[in-house]
């Protein structure tokens, strides 16, 4: 059972690689030789390299320094966090922040885009990034930034949330571009933003929530010591009467993300291949649910 948690724990650092791969392949090859910013620390990278360029003077052919500025701007983060977030999170998101950085600067920006035609790189760089940032997050890390920072804060106050950070961040980073550069360029880069969490969403199922009932007759004990160290989640186990069998059942009552949904259904599969289960899906909690990355 170690030697097999360890091998998933491998495969999910190779996810947060490829994601940092996808995404790096996103902003160099549709994003940034159109001119667009990206949404977070990586647009506030950019920002700050456009405006040393054009009010300073201070260009770099040989390195892309947003990414190096991506890459700075995470360490107090990292520093802030390193407390209260967890270890293989901070790891995986450390790893993802690292590469992405090192691939940003690897991959070259087109002199001719790719495709000439803003809209489309728009929403193609969106859905690229996104399905990076997806990827990562379903691994079980981040891409660093205002994620770290919403995850410090949300658990610091229960009415604070990571996507409300998010959402005040892009919208200073939004009404900048605005600002300094023009209108189009700021709807394009909502355009990318809008795609980019469609993916995200559709590849990162884990912020959706379930209901989990399990009915079974041997093995409540087993499935809901399984929930507890495998998921990490609580459950609750009641002893019930076949309606129409008249026989003992066990029921088991757990609240769970869609993407461990999946890993439950294998997991009561293994203990009891004849258990009934019902999941409901985008159920509202209040109180002390942890939203697992």
């Amino acid at each position: 059972m170690e030697y097999a948690v360890r091998d998933k724990q491998w495969v999910k650092y190779g996810l947060c690689g490829v994601g940092a791969l996808i995404y790096a392949a996103g902003m160099n090859l549709f994003v940034s030789p159109m001119g667009f910013y990206a949404s977070g620390l990586m647009g506030i990278s950019q920002i700050i390299q456009a405006i040393a360029a054009d009010r300073f003077h201070i260009v770099s052919e040989s390195i892309n320094l947003s990414a190096v500025l991506y890459f700075l701007l995470n360490l107090p983060l990292f520093i802030l966090a390193m407390r209260s977030i967890g270890r293989r999170f901070l790891l995986k998101t450390g790893l993802n922040v690292v590469l992405t950085a090192l691939f940003i600067n690897l991959i070259p920006i087109p002199e001719i885009p790719v495709i000439n035609e803003r809209l489309t790189c728009a929403v193609i760089g969106g859905i690229c990034c996104g399905a990076g940032i997806g990827l990562t997050l379903r691994a079980g890390g981040s891409t660093g930034g205002t994620d770290i920072l919403g995850i410090y804060f949300a658990r610091k106050s229960h009415d604070f949330s990571v996507g409300r950070l998010n959402l005040l961040i892009n919208g200073v980073i939004y009404v900048v571009c605005i600002l300094l550069f023009d209108v189009s360029v700021a709807v394009h880069c909502i355009i990318y933003a809008v795609f980019s969490s469609m993916i995200v969403d559709r590849v990162h199922t884990q912020s959706i929530n379930m209901e989990a009932l399990i009915f079974t007759r041997t093995g409540g004990e087993e499935i809901c010591r399984r929930i507890i160290t495998e998921l990490n989640r609580s459950a609750t186990l009641w002893k019930g009467v076949g309606g129409y069998t008249e026989k003992d059942t066990e029921i088991i009552y757990s609240v769970l993300s869609k993407y461990e949904a999946a890993i439950l259904r294998r997991m009561v599969r293994e203990v009891d291949g004849s258990a009934f289960v019902v999941l409901r899906e985008g159920c509202h909690i209040s109180g002390n649910f942890q939203k697992h990355l």
